[in-house]
């Protein structure tokens, strides 16, 4: 379902805010989290601005000194104030320079905890949607490290208000000689900055194209260093075939910055060029004055400095103010997706009533389609699930089981049609409270590396009931395996960080993954092929424990295997997103019907080798 305000693939690269928007932003995020990064970018501001001021006026005092005859004392002693000055502001300088530089680490945390945190709270559809993956992506690309843009928008604001600041000196002394000089160098200069601006705007507008090759890559350096997929990219020669991957995408990469280098390159040339046409007309000029006395050989020395400074203030100020526009671009990205549209309501919904008891379930014409997708993964179904009932989901792959677990318990909210907690449509619950009332095994899980008992509380280890623990992994049969390791429960899961963490067998994190949701006691438990990975005995086992497993709770148990689900109440069958039976298992194979037919296709060759067996004994 596409929620208001979301992002289309075509919007994904469209620029939401202005240049000075985002340069507010940033302002007011440092202001409130880190408010003296801004003064000391202030006091650096006016240091650097003030250095090549008195670089340029230091050779006119100089030369004024030694054509009025001034004594050698009086010479050295000007000298040594403006060389002590500089010495101070170059000192004071590279001192906020390395201040600022580790200031700015406050800020980077600032901004990746912000993102991670977006991320982490999310509506759950918007991880299924493509744009705001991307933007996730060049989200953590614009704060992650001290030269994100997110970071060097600081340099730039230093460097931009430093310009501005030594550009108004250096406008003071040209006035007095000619405006139309000012005017002359501002609009050679301001050449430049427009060329700049179209290598900009081709920047934005083929954003998507170098972004789509960097995820490529990403994936492929990802995944190829991971463990779980070492073994599949050996067996099946998959070396070549990354490897191939890889060299396609680093081409295309190439390519799109070769076309932006040569861009850059005739901009560059441009740019000298007017450059070169400025500052010879003026030292012309100055010339042209100084040969007939209307300017002293001093004063010729200062224009000619204040010229070269006044042409680099103003390149300088259009090349920031330039560089913060294609900074600008990759904040929008930042901010738009800390601001992306959330759906699903959090706070001042209503109270769930009876949050440690079940309620009633039900699903009342619920139709969903992903998107993308050319037709609905479920189609007008009509579920009621009574609190305590043992409720069994079947079907083939690809019949929507997953699916309907998603919308049972509000990962994602029907295309059309209600789901209704308690009579109550669940739109209208605060949606995290509502999570509160499921423990889940889903077919794609994350297991973070930390200790097993951690896992499975979801808690710090100072939290953590270990007796509780313990019991659950007992319920769940795995007690046995954990409890002969070194350290048992507080032996670190996975090698992933720590060169001593225990890695499990498929069936052992099933068993875990059942561990964390029978600790979590919530009232519905929700299984989604909870014995893919299990072996027979341990399959078995987990039958014969379901009923203590999900004592006095609401159940819904997925499985493709239509014997593993004769101990439910009740069993559905799902066929191309719609429910084409239900009943128990003995009335459903009483029926004859579709669910008969599979039920026979699947038994068919145990019986077949049992057959066997007998016939060779």
């Amino acid at each position: 379902m596409k929620k208001e305000n979301a992002y289309t693939d075509d919007e994904y690269g469209c620029i939401r805010y202005m240049v000075i928007q985002n340069v507010w932003y940033c302002m007011e995020s440092t202001a409130r989290y880190c408010f003296p990064l801004l003064c000391w970018c202030g006091i650096a501001c006016l240091s650097n601005a003030a250095l090549p001021v008195l670089t340029t006026i230091l050779p006119k005092v100089v030369i004024e000194k030694i054509t009025a005859g001034s004594s050698l004392a009086e010479l050295v002693t000007a000298i040594c104030v403006f060389m002590g000055g500089i010495a101070l502001l170059s000192g004071t300088g590279k001192f906020f320079t390395k201040f600022i530089y580790h200031e700015k680490f406050r800020m980077v945390s600032f901004y990746l905890r912000s993102l991670a945190l977006k991320g982490l709270t999310t509506d759950y559809v918007n991880q299924e949607n493509g744009a705001f993956r991307r933007l996730l992506t060049e989200g953590f690309s614009c704060c992650n490290g001290n030269y994100s843009p997110l970071t060097m928008i600081y340099d730039v604001l230093i460097a931009l208000c430093t310009s501005i600041l030594g550009l108004s000196v250096f406008w003071a002394i040209l006035a007095r000689l000619d405006f139309w000089v000012i005017f002359f160098l501002a609009a050679t200069t301001a050449g430049g900055y427009f060329l700049n601006e179209r290598v900009t705007k081709w920047m934005g507008e083929n954003s998507r194209e170098r972004i789509g090759y960097e995820q490529r890559l990403n994936y492929i350096n990802t995944v190829s260093g991971e463990i779980r997929s070492a073994k599949d990219i050996r067996l099946y020669g998959m070396a070549c075939w990354f490897s191939n991957l890889y060299r396609d995408n680093m081409g295309g990469i190439a390519g799109w910055y070769r076309r932006l280098t040569k861009r850059l390159f005739g901009v560059a040339a441009c740019d000298g060029l007017l450059a070169l046409l400025g500052e010879s007309a003026v030292y012309i000029y100055l010339l042209y004055l100084a040969w007939n006395g209307q300017i002293t050989v001093a004063d010729f020395v200062l224009y000619f400095g204040v010229a070269a400074g006044f042409s680099s203030w103003l390149g300088n100020i259009f090349s920031q103010v330039s560089q913060l526009n294609r900074l600008s671009l990759k904040i929008n990205y930042f901010r738009s997706c800390l601001e992306y549209p959330e759906g699903f309501r959090r706070e001042g919904g209503r109270e769930i009533c009876g949050k440690d008891r079940p309620g009633t379930i039900e699903l009342k014409n619920v139709s969903f389609r992903y998107e993308g997708a050319q037709k609905n993964a479920l189609s007008d179904i009509n579920l009621k699930i009574s609190p305590g009932e043992h409720l069994a989901v079947v079907g083939l792959n690809g019949a929507g089981k997953t699916t309907l677990v998603k919308l049972i318990c509000g990962l994602t909210d029907p295309t059309q049609g209600q789901v209704l907690y308690d009579g109550v449509d669940i739109r209208e619950y605060d949606r995290t409270q509502y999570y509160r009332l499921f423990s889940a095994v889903f077919q794609q899980f994350s297991l973070l590396p930390v200790t097993i008992e951690e896992i499975v509380s979801q808690v710090q280890t100072e939290q953590t009931d270990h007796a509780r623990v313990q019991s659950c992994l007992e319920t769940a049969g795995l007690w046995d395996k954990v409890k002969e390791l070194p350290k048992g429960a507080d032996s670190q899961f996975g090698k992933t960080v720590y060169d001593d963490g225990i890695d499990f067998s498929g069936g052992e994190v099933q068993k875990l993954l059942l561990a964390r949701a029978l600790y979590r006691a919530a009232p519905i438990l929700l299984l989604d092929e909870p014995t893919a990975a299990l072996d027979p005995i341990a399959e078995s086992a987990l039958y014969e424990n379901y009923n203590e497993i999900s004592g006095g709770k609401t159940s819904v148990f997925i499985s493709h295997r239509l014997a593993s689900t004769s101990f439910c109440d009740r069993i559905i069958l799902l066929e191309n997103g719609e429910i084409c039976e239900e009943g128990t298992h003995e009335r459903l194979l009483e029926r004859e019907g579709k669910y008969y037919h599979l039920f026979e296709m699947q038994a068919k060759y145990y019986r077949e080798k049992k057959v066997g067996e007998e016939a060779e004994e």
